[in-house]
């Protein structure tokens, strides 16, 4: 890389000694468009003679002359909507489909690590679009494993002047990755005089304010110019509870028979428990589990037992399924709601919106040295920071507490402990419970055990290891970020008039060396698993807390100030608030520690680039562009121990990535003007691109690009392109070094509760639903499905890694795009241009990460019934015990998916005219759509399955999208009215549940007689979003005040268990969860004209 560099500097340098100086100005920029519109064609007559590089091609052109479908938004009128963040701006726009990754996304493992937002086109996937900054590519960043996309928050708010986002195949003309599009943040460059801004937002429920305070200075003068632009922003935290979508208790969603929404849950008190109300059971707390005894779990009733379990009692009776009523009240003893998280205040003071603080610097100038040539240095100096504080809300802790310790409920040897097995007993003797048992099966168990039947007391069983269930505040669920990124380009750029002889022309070039360095840093606080083990005992023979009379090996700081941890105080069971906390401070400092990691990513970019007319034809002058681009890429990603050996209790290992990439690329641009001024050839153009990539780790590859634009007429553009591209794994998918995390799996190979006899715990072949293919492929992978049984709850914590791997073969890809754009030339009263767009991109050997549901699914509905897809040798079972075969590992690595394909028609409308009422008021309209028709995925098995999957009209897909703004500018005032529609969406048909009663798969419908049926609900309605603003513009100021989501319209509500969401708001598919907003921007102005 380093030859490479100096080689193509020396070439630079003597392209430069053939400029010959003579004097020259610098040229001026062109003032953008204010309208948010997909760019469109004016007739040839009325285009500007003023040339400029429009996103979508290197070649100099007129500002309207591009034929690639480009949609430009303007952060003028994105802030007149209430808009000014770059990821919502971004992920606002018609191109962006798919789930959006937002700062809504804490507690969830992340690609780009926590406080990352990224923007997903086409519903592609962020991995598969390109970042700008001024036409140049933005490096990765991010913190934990292997960052692979930009983060969005890293991007200056006020600095931006204008977004273009480019919506075809574009990796001929900007490198590999562009497969779904470019998105190219143009930074103001017309800073003249002292500019301040202060622009806030205040919603209107508690919390989630944000204020940007903006100031920039620049001079220009006619050789150069000098800008200098400093940004601050500030967000407050909006908790769950701050919002009144997500402030309640999440509820079921089920819809019955007749189309009526139900919440209320019927199942568990129509076994005997005290209602739930709307609330449903979520994760429980307060309560520990006896592995190896019917009861399963017994919860704190402090005062009190149904059984000998002190001050613990069972909550569902396990023979006759119905609630543990020992006391004879007619009600289950055990009241459910106290022990549940679900709407307690650790999870509605879990993050909506976390805390952050963004600072960004930027600095540029250019000065163009008298002479021929023009030749101009120049420069871009930017710095980012970002902070972020999030809280993803507790969760459950239930480490296993050795038989021997002495703090063990079932270690009848300490003083609070008792025998579990005669505890059991005395549960099956409590005379309501054995009461309720023989009315359901004619005997009472003591009945059972005497006629010989079957017996169910265990009888004394001594020590026996338990598992208690709690939760700790402040365990794992609080994460600090810091990023930042430093961005420094320098270069020079000019004419070359050595090369104006013959029919060449007008050549100019364009030389540059960018340096990009990203680190991220995370600290999360939480419990070790490691010293809580050392502190149960688990490194002493007789469990002795501290002890390691083993003589494991341990770290110095798990034994030193160890001390004993009792997870049975009464501090851990607080009922009704469920987090609780361990008994004394010396425990808890002992416990928790810190997992920290330290992630660096850096680029360096070498490019040269040229462009002249090489021909005149009868047309006009064919241009030809021709560039080199040399790119190194290095990601560091390091872990402590904790975080690289998965030290936390529950919580995924995450060992970094290291490695770097070097990329040289040569490409070319050719356009030719073939037809002007002929009968339906107004115009008729062709531009021609390839570019030559040499990847270190995969060889060789080229990728082409047609585009054709013609004009029949002066008011019609039809156009067309097609492209292919090529998209070389990224360092995250390459150096991942391995992440482990804890995933709930659902395993087909266990038998389903209602195929059970509770009493006896036999098979009942008769009531067994399964399909017989998932059952043969349980055979032939080691499992007998009728025996693999736990009681009914089949869904379990299985340890899942993913990694990179350098055998995965490069995505390639095929674009195209045919439209028309057309402008009205018949009147000069008004303007008035639309055009339609149809795109579709077919990309083959699509890198994923398979998920856990992917790898089940594919395995055990495999059509060959043999065991022998390619996914079951990623599933690890632990085979020792035919009745407990339990998956203990997955592996979730990159591979190679056979095909995706985007495929839909974009929109656009933009109408200009003058009125007068009474004074003349200018009105615009501008409106962009998507039409999403294809969205699908296909992967054939080895053994020739085809797995198909269409994500049109499903979640985060909606066929349609629009966008409109109405504007209306009287003198100095402006009146804005924003809209922002989505069309509705539903499930995936096959993963629709059946309409059922609570004896099924329903929670809120008893059924027949008495009842309907219900099934989960998982769908939205269209929905609209409505904003506006007024402001005033004097010379010197700027005063403008409007409000985002004028009717406060609310998110939609699913069923949480269908759909990514919190509290039933569904997260990251465009959806407003600030609610109605007030916002605010001044501007003071000197110096400027």
């Amino acid at each position: 890389m380093i030859q490479i560099t100096k080689r193509l500097c020396c070439l630079s340098l003597a392209l430069l000694t053939s400029l010959k100086p003579l004097h020259s100005g610098a040229q001026s920029e062109p003032k953008n468009d204010d309208d948010q519109v997909a760019i469109e064609v004016p007739s040839s007559s009325a285009r500007l003679v003023e040339e400029v590089v429009v996103t979508g091609s290197r070649l100099r052109r007129d500002t309207f002359s591009s034929v690639s479908p480009l949609q430009i938004i303007t952060t003028e009128l994105s802030k007149e909507a209430g808009v000014i963040d770059p990821a919502e701006i971004l992920q606002g726009s018609t191109a962006s489909t798919g789930q959006q990754i937002d700062l809504t996304f804490q507690g969830f493992v992340l690609d780009n690590g926590p406080a990352a937002s990224t923007v997903n086109l086409r519903g592609l996937g962020a991995s598969r679009n390109l970042i700008l900054i001024n036409g140049r590519r933005v490096s990765p960043s991010g913190v934990e494993g292997a960052p692979a996309a930009p983060n969005l928050n890293l991007l200056p708010r006020s600095l931006v002047a204008r977004y273009d986002i480019l919506l075809d195949g574009a990796s001929s003309v900007y490198g590999s990755d562009a497969i779904a599009g470019v998105v190219n943040a143009i930074l103001k460059k017309d800073f003249a005089g002292l500019e301040l801004e202060i622009y806030s937002n205040h919603p209107e429920q508690k919390g989630g304010a944000d204020s940007t305070v903006y100031g920039s200075w620049g001079v220009n003068t006619d050789r150069g110019l000098f800008g200098l632009g400093v940004e601050y922003a500030s967000t407050k935290k909006a908790s769950l509870g701050n919002r009144s979508w997500t402030s309640g208790c999440e509820t079921h969603m089920e819809v019955d028979e007749n189309g009526r929404l139900r919440t209320e849950g019927q199942y568990f008190s129509s076994l005997g428990y005290d209602p739930l109300g709307n609330c449903r059971l979520g994760s429980l707390g307060a309560r520990t589990f006896i592995p190896g005894l019917a009861v399963g779990s017994i919860y704190y009733t402090p005062g009190y037992s149904n059984g000998g379990w002190g001050n613990f009692s069972e909550s569902g009776d396990p023979f006759t399924g119905l609630a543990a009523d020992g006391n004879g009240d007619g009600r289950g003893d055990v009241d459910l709601r106290q022990y549940d998280l679900n709407g307690k205040p650790s999870q509605l003071n879990a993050d909506l919106f976390p805390k952050s603080t963004r600072f960004n610097i930027m600095a540029f100038g250019e000065y163009t040295i008298a002479g021929e040539a023009n030749l101009t240095p120049y420069f871009e100096a930017n710095y980012a920071f970002l902070e972020v504080a999030a809280n993803s809300g507790e969760g459950q802790l239930f480490p296993e507490v050795p038989a021997l310790n002495p703090f063990n409920l079932c270690n009848p040897s300490q003083p609070q402990g008792v025998d579990c097995g005669l505890a059991m007993g005395a549960y099956l003797d409590n005379p309501s419970i054995a009461a309720n048992i023989a009315a359901a099966y004619g005997l009472t168990p003591a009945q059972f055990r005497d006629f010989g039947i079957v017996n169910l007391y265990p009888g004394a069983l001594g020590p026996v290891p338990t598992v208690p269930i709690v939760s700790v505040s402040g365990d794992r669920n609080l994460v600090e970020v810091e990023q930042s990124q430093v961005r420094l380009v320098t270069g020079i750029r000019g004419d070359i008039p050595s090369l104006s002889f013959g029919q060449l022309n007008d050549w100019r070039f364009d030389t540059y060396l960018s340096f990009s360095h990203s680190n991220g840093k995370s600290d999360r606080y939480g419990v070790r698993e490691d010293r809580l083990n050392h502190a149960l005992g688990y490194n002493s023979s007789s469990s002795t807390p501290c002890s390691n009379d083993l003589n494991n090996s341990l770290a110095s700081d798990v034994t030193s100030d160890c001390v004993p941890v009792n997870m049975y105080a009464s501090s851990l069971y607080p009922l009704g608030r469920v987090t609780g906390d361990f008994a004394t401070l010396a425990e808890r400092e002992y416990l928790f520690d810190t997992r920290h990691f330290d992630t660096d990513y850096e680029q360096i970019i070498f490019s040269i680039y040229a462009s002249g007319n090489v021909l005149n034809l009868p047309a006009g002058g064919a241009a030809l562009g021709v560039g080199f681009e040399a790119r190194r890429d290095e990601i560091k990603s390091k872990p402590d121990a904790v975080a690289a050996d998965g030290l936390f209790w529950g919580f995924f290992a995450d060992k970094g990535a290291y490695g770097t990439r070097n990329v040289t690329e040569w490409f070319a641009e050719l356009e030719i003007p073939l037809l002007v001024n002929k009968p339906l050839f107004t115009e008729l153009n062709l531009n021609v691109s390839a570019r030559f990539t040499d990847d270190e780790y995969y060889g060789n590859n080229t990728t082409e690009a047609i585009k054709l634009g013609w004009r029949p007429a002066e008011s019609l553009l039809i156009r067309g392109t097609w492209g292919t591209a090529f998209r070389a794994p990224n360092l995250r998918e390459l150096f991942l070094s391995g992440s482990t995390g804890f995933l709930n799996v659902s395993d087909p190979c266990y038998l389903p509760e209602e195929a059970v006899n509770n009493l006896t715990g036999e098979y009942i072949p008769e009531n067994d639903q399964r399909d017989p293919l998932v059952l043969s492929n349980c055979r032939a992978t080691g499992v007998d499905p009728t025996k693999a049984n736990n009681g009914g709850f089949n869904t379990f914590s299985v340890e899942a890694e993913a990694g990179g791997a350098l055998d995965l073969d490069p995505e390639e890809s095929e674009s195209w795009t045919v439209g028309f754009a057309y402008e009205q030339n018949f009147t000069n009263k008004f303007k008035l241009s639309f055009g339609v767009t149809y795109y579709e991109i077919d990309i083959t050997n699509t890198v994923i990460e398979p998920s856990t549901g992917f790898i089940v699914r594919d395995c055990y509905t495999d059509e060959a019934g043999d065991g022998s897809s390619a996914f079951c040798s990623r599933i690890t079972r632990d085979l020792t015990s035919a009745e407990n075969p339990q998956i203990t590992f997955m592996d979730l690595g990159f591979i190679n998916r056979d095909q995706e394909i985007a495929r839909g028609v974009d929109y656009n409308l933009s109408f200009k005219d003058q009125l007068n009422w009474g004074a003349p008021i200018d009105v615009s309209f501008n409106l962009n759509a998507t039409r999403l028709i294809e969205r699908s995925t296909q992967f054939t098995s080895p053994s020739g399955t085809v797995d198909y999957e269409e994500y049109a009209g499903e979640w985060g897909f909606p066929e349609w999208q629009v966008q409109g703004a109405l504007r209306f500018k009287w003198d100095r005032w402006t009146l804005t009215w924003e809209t922002r529609f989505l069309d509705g969406v539903k499930q995936d048909s096959e993963a629709i549940d059946e309409f059922d009663s609570i004896a099924g798969g329903s929670d809120t419908c008893l059924g027949p007689p008495d009842d309907v049926l219900c099934r989960d609900y998982a769908e939205a309605d269209s929905y609209f979003r409505h904003s506006t603003s007024l402001f005033y513009k004097a010379d010197t100021f700027i005063l403008g005040a409007g409000i985002r989501n004028v009717f406060n319209e609310q998110p939609p509500r699913v069923d949480g268990s269908e759909v990514i969401s919190f509290s039933n708001t569904p997260i990251g598919f465009g959806y407003d969860l600030q609610g109605r907003t007030l916002f605010l921007d001044a501007v003071y102005l000197l110096g400027q004209t």
